[in-house]
């Protein structure tokens, strides 16, 4: 039993030394395995387009790394510039590719869809609704 727990001992030490002390590059086959990793969780946005360059001109600043709820947040301040670039979107989404939705004009383009859809909606249940103040009644009391 103790010869057996020293070659443990002795073979956990070795291991322990070659991987603290081993060599400093990594092997061909780390390399291989690493270079089949994805780099990137998300594709590289395409260059600018008409509704970045738009959005820029009018102070949206950059939106690289912006999400969704961002450009949502951002819209809602600005819903007639959302309405612009909703218009915008529409020819450019009928011709978009797959990985089209995963760029930033993609989340422009939806944040701007959502941010006027729910305007045009506000204002049709605004007309929907409108409020007829009481007439008096002339009772008095």
């Amino acid at each position: 039993m103790k010869r057996m727990s020293k070659k443990l001992l002795a073979a956990l030490t070795a291991t322990i030394v070659m991987t603290a002390c081993g060599p400093s590059s990594p092997s061909p086959q780390t390399q291989v395995a690493q270079s089949k990793q994805p780099q990137q969780l998300r594709p590289p946005d395409p260059p600018k387009s008409e509704v970045l360059d738009f959005l820029e001109k009018n102070g949206a600043g950059d939106m690289s790394k912006s999400s969704l709820p961002a450009f949502r947040r951002w819209f809602g301040k600005r819903t007639a510039l959302a309405e612009q670039v909703a218009k915008l979107c529409l020819p450019i989404e009928q011709h978009a590719t797959v990985s089209w939705g995963d760029s930033t004009e993609a989340r422009t383009c939806t944040a701007a869809h959502e941010t006027s859809a729910l305007v045009a909606a506000l204002a049709r249940r605004s007309k929907a609704w409108t409020f007829v103040p009481p007439v008096a009644d002339k009772r008095g009391w």
